[in-house]
């Protein structure tokens, strides 16, 4: 198959990353985000769908994130305001209570969590990046303005193959968004089964991410962690239209970081 992003494809073993930047289908190909179904994207669940009460809090023994610390920066900067490449973990984590534990993210949906771990030495740059977007110290590009935000809250699973991957982060839902910026080239090696990577195309994704569900593509993505995978293969499973788009949307009700125990 194809991994596309934007104009360029590229040849990448037999499977499938796709984060393009055109807004344009092909029915029937399961290599193109499908671009005409955009209604559901915007759509943002309410902060405590799917958690009632008696349900006992995955993150109870971490260290939770009290919110972030305030971001300075030029919303109408011409370029990245802070530039991909500079971007640091502690940066990220500004305004995160001290802690020596795993950094943890939990993905919150209408299948249920999925509990993820970061590799924080050998992908330090996509690991603080995906934590600056989920808390909202990482500015991203909202149309001409660029911004802070939790922009991983109320995202659709634009992409769910079954044995491969289930593929998120684009705030468009239809594969072709992304924050503004793209992000260097790291750690690319083996993805097995609850592999997290950054969906590629002539460069990292700056948002668009996935998780292995089954055999993983070759070793040439931002690979920067690791999640368990029940919840991702249900999500995988649910019924979906030619360009392997839910029928039905899944969101991300809620990008949680942590850090908990080893």
């Amino acid at each position: 198959m194809i991994v596309r992003y934007g104009s360029w494809l590229l040849a990448a073993s037999a499977f499938v990353i796709a984060c393009s930047s055109s807004d344009s289908t092909t029915n029937g190909s399961p290599q193109t985000p499908d671009a005409g179904e955009t209604a559901d994207s915007g759509a943002t669940p309410d902060e405590d769908a799917g958690e009632d009460a008696g349900t006992p809090d995955p993150l109870a023994a971490c260290t939770k994130d009290p919110g972030p610390a305030t971001v300075t920066f030029d919303p109408n900067s011409a370029e990245d305001p802070i530039g991909s490449d500079k971007f640091t973990l502690a940066q990220a984590l500004a305004g995160f209570p001290e802690s020596s534990g795993t950094l943890t993210a939990l993905i919150t949906t209408e299948q249920g969590a999925i509990r993820c771990t970061f590799d924080e030495a050998n992908a330090p740059a996509t690991v603080a990046n995906f934590v600056g977007l989920a808390r909202g110290t990482r500015p991203y590009k909202d149309g001409t303005t660029w911004k802070v935000g939790r922009l991983y809250d109320g995202l659709i699973w634009h992409r769910v193959i079954p044995g491969f991957v289930i593929q998120g982060g684009d705030p468009k839902g239809t594969g072709s968004g992304g924050p503004g910026y793209d992000l260097p080239q790291e750690n690319h090696v083996d993805e097995p089964l609850g592999t997290l990577a950054m969906a590629a195309g002539t460069a990292p994704s700056g948002s668009q991410f996935y998780i292995v569900v089954g055999t993983g593509p070759a070793a040439d993505y931002n690979v920067f962690g690791k999640c368990d995978v029940e919840t991702a293969q249900k999500i995988a499973e649910v019924p979906r239209n030619s360009n392997d788009k839910p029928r039905t949307p899944v969101h991300m009700q809620r990008v949680d970081i942590a850090r908990c125990p080893k």
